[in-house]
């Protein structure tokens, strides 16, 4: 052989022998896991009769492979879901609408967009993670845009470990996160092993996680909904842990969001392009052992439906907001009758009621009251009173003002103008801020009403003090107002009568030196 060919022989062997013991090292890596379901090598067929679906995204750090079988998996779940939120909306005669999606219907498999993240797992953790993760799938979208069905987008993560993630698991905007893992599969609900109970949790966390991503905010289970084989725990309450494992459904109020949803209409209608709206008269009184809420509504965008939320505000949480529904008709008025033996809490306890405006092209308009519990009794601190007239009022003096928010707009009858104090061109204006009213003439009232700004800087502490000259004042006490966006009332200990009266404001909720008030007025 000559020393050509011996030479070639031995470089040959040589690399023989390192592909051999490459292949061998590869297989026996750990850390490599063959998905024997790519997505990517298969052909397939997705169509919708939907303008706009849901964008599903499986994001992969670069340190977490694909999980197994996850194309079959995920589709299947997504497909559960499709099916549990179809029946709900059906329950409450909505028709057979639930989320669009993308679908092979020949291979039961649904549009996943597999998108490789530049980052390993902990540059995207629970904290903060879900809006790097945004930034860069909607970079994937920009050189991709045929890929971006609608505004609502699941964000699937694969993990190393499940029982110990760090990754995002909530919805952000009409984005929503969850994880997956290789044995995350529908085919484990309803047993009692770790897998079982596994499935329950990941599962409809990301079912209640999608919601969120679906403009549906927490609400529990009325008590006679818990006790119902056919409903039992709400989705949006803590049904993501037991879904798929006991009943567990949604909310009239959540399938009257998702209603006006855009994945949830074959309409080619625009979506999300903004509403006003403002509650023009309202009532509330206990009777018949029901909170009994009614009134009229204008809006520059329809309202078919207003979701009544009852949170108890002994936490900063809304999980346990029970919850009413009630379709509204064409002369913008709305009345709800709700027991109080359907809410768990009551004893003595502050609640919020949020009323959910919603707008047929989606959006949704808030508006919040305070009411409380005292030994079981709802004391009602909301509703019109028999206000005083202000045709006469103006403003005296104030300490400062913008020259778009002025002091006089407390008084002009327009909730979504506002006295804001000084904060542009150098101005160091801070707490305490105050005006003075004339009402001019004598007038005797009960009390105030105060109408915060619908935003930031509103008022927290306030001391009100009266005058029958402008001279001399006599302070009525310090309170505390609240932190909605509807008027509320300040009784005083007795009727007072006065001519001028000042509002000293001393804190903000946000704790900035800024101070902001919508209306104020008397009754």
């Amino acid at each position: 052989m000559s020393l050509f060919k011996r030479i070639r022989f031995f470089c040959g062997f040589l690399v023989l022998s390192i592909l051999i013991s490459c292949s061998k090292d590869s297989a026996s890596s750990e850390d490599i896991i063959v998905d024997p379901d790519p997505p990517i090598e298969e052909v397939f067929n997705y169509t919708s009769d939907a303008k706009y679906n849901l964008n599903i995204v499986y994001f992969i750090p670069k340190d977490v492979p694909n999980r197994t079988n996850s194309h079959k998996r995920v589709s299947e779940i997504l497909l559960n879901g499709q099916e549990f939120y179809k029946q709900n909306m059906n329950g409450y005669g909505f028709g057979d609408k639930t989320y669009n999606l993308l679908v092979d219907n020949a291979k039961n498999r649904v549009k996943i967009n597999y998108v490789e993240g530049k980052f390993n797992t902990s540059n995207y953790p629970y904290e903060g993670g879900g809006n790097k993760v945004i930034e860069e799938i909607e970079a994937y979208f920009k050189v991709n845009p045929s890929e971006k069905n609608s505004e609502h987008t699941l964000v699937l993560m694969p993990v190393k470990d499940h029982d110990n993630p760090n990754v995002p698991f909530y919805g952000l905007g009409r984005w929503c996160f969850a994880l997956d893992y290789n044995d995350m599969d529908v085919k484990h609900f309803g047993g009692n092993s770790k897998l079982s109970n596994d499935a329950t949790k990941y599962i409809g966390g990301l079912l209640h996680e999608l919601g969120h991503g679906l403009n549906l905010p927490h609400n529990k289970q009325k008590v006679s909904e818990y006790t119902d084989a056919n409903k039992g725990t709400s989705l949006m309450g803590a049904g993501n842990y037991t879904y798929g494992s006991t009943p567990t459904f949604l909310t009239e109020a959540s399938c009257a969001i998702l209603n006006n949803n855009q994945i949830f209409n074959n309409s080619n209608a625009a979506f999300y392009t903004g509403a006003t709206a403002q509650i023009n008269t309202i009532q509330a009184n206990f009777e018949d052992g029901a909170l009994k809420v009614s009134g009229t509504f204008q809006s520059d965008v329809a309202v078919n439906y207003i979701g009544f939320y009852n949170d108890p505000a002994d936490d900063n949480a809304d999980y346990d907001a029970v919850t009413w529904a009630t379709a509204v008709d064409d002369n913008s008025t709305f009345s709800v009758s709700m027991p109080i033996n359907e809410l768990d809490k009551k004893g003595t306890i502050e609640y919020v009621l949020r009323l959910r405006l919603c707008h047929t092209n989606g959006e949704i308009s808030n508006f919040s009251y305070s009411y409380k519990f005292e030994n079981n009794i709802p004391i009602i601190e909301f509703g019109d009173q028999d206000y005083l007239v202000r045709t006469n009022w103006s403003i005296v003096s104030f300490t400062s003002e913008e020259y778009n928010a002025t002091a006089s707009m407390i008084l002009d009858d327009d909730p979504s103008t506002f006295w804001h104090s000084c904060w542009t061109g150098g101005c160091t204006a801070t707490y305490p801020h105050s005006i003075v009213v004339d009402t001019g003439e004598t007038i005797t009232a009960k009390g105030f009403s105060f109408l915060q700004r619908n935003g930031m800087r509103k008022i927290k502490d306030v001391e009100i003090l009266v005058s029958a000259d402008n001279v001399t004042w006599e302070s009525k006490g310090n309170y505390v107002l609240k932190d909605i966006n509807t008027i509320h009332h300040v009784h005083l200990d007795s009727e007072t009568t006065f001519r001028y009266f000042k509002i000293v404001a001393k804190s903000a909720f946000d704790g900035a030196q800024f101070a902001a008030m919508a209306e104020i007025k008397c009754f």
